[in-house]
C-alpha cells in the first residue's frame, strides 16, 4: 500500500523595487534665444505623442514681436541625446537700421524654416536645446535688403544663409 503524505508548503512573497526609466516629459516651457524662441523669448513645446512634439515661440526680435509655429520629430526620445529634424513656420529674418534713414527699410520677414536640433538631457525634466536652421525668406524681404544693400548712405552686412538657436527647456 503507497502512503502519500502532504507535507505543507508555503510561499514567501518579497516585494521586489523595479526600477523603471524616468519617462520624458509631456510638456517643456524653455527660454533662449533663435527662431524657435521667437528671436529672445520663450517657447512652450507638447508631447502629443513620443517621436512628435508641437511647438510655439515668441520674443523679441530686434524690431518687434517675433513669432513661430512648428513641429519636431524626434529621432531618439529616450536616449540623453536627442538629434531631431524640426519644420516652422514664423519670422525668420529681421532688418533693422541704424539711424531713421535706414528706418525705411526696416521689416520682418515670415516664412518657412527648416532645420535640425539636439535635445541634451540635464537632470529628471530638463533639456538643453540648440538648432541650426535653414530659413526660406519671403521675397518681399529679400527685395527690401537688397534695396538697402544697395544704397549708398548705408553699409549693410551680408544675410547669412543658417541660423541658431539655445535655449533651456524645463519639464512639466
Amino acid at each position: 500500500m503507497m502512503l502519500l503524505s502532504l507535507i505543507g508548503s508555503s510561499a514567501i512573497a518579497q516585494e521586489v523595487e523595479v526600477q523603471t526609466e524616468p519617462q520624458n516629459p509631456a510638456a517643456y516651457l524653455g527660454v533662449g534665444f533663435g527662431f524657435d524662441y521667437g528671436g529672445l523669448g520663450g517657447k512652450v513645446e507638447f508631447l502629443p505623442i513620443k517621436y512628435f512634439g508641437l511647438f510655439a515661440g515668441a520674443g523679441y526680435n530686434l524690431l518687434s514681436v517675433g513669432w513661430n509655429v512648428g513641429g519636431t520629430f524626434k529621432i531618439s526620445p529616450d536616449k540623453k541625446v536627442s538629434p531631431n529634424l524640426m519644420l516652422m513656420y514664423g519670422y525668420n529674418a529681421v532688418f533693422v537700421g541704424a539711424d531713421s534713414y535706414a528706418g525705411k527699410y526696416e521689416m520682418t520677414s515670415y516664412g518657412l524654416t527648416a532645420g535640425v536640433n539636439l535635445d541634451i538631457k540635464v537632470g529628471r525634466k530638463g533639456k538643453i536645446s540648440a538648432g541650426l536652421f535653414v530659413p526660406f525668406r519671403s521675397g518681399k524681404f529679400k527685395d527690401n535688403y537688397k534695396a538697402a544693400k544697395n544704397d549708398s548712405y548705408l553699409k549693410v552686412s551680408d544675410l547669412l544663409p543658417v541660423a541658431f538657436s539655445v535655449g533651456y527647456n524645463f519639464g512639466l
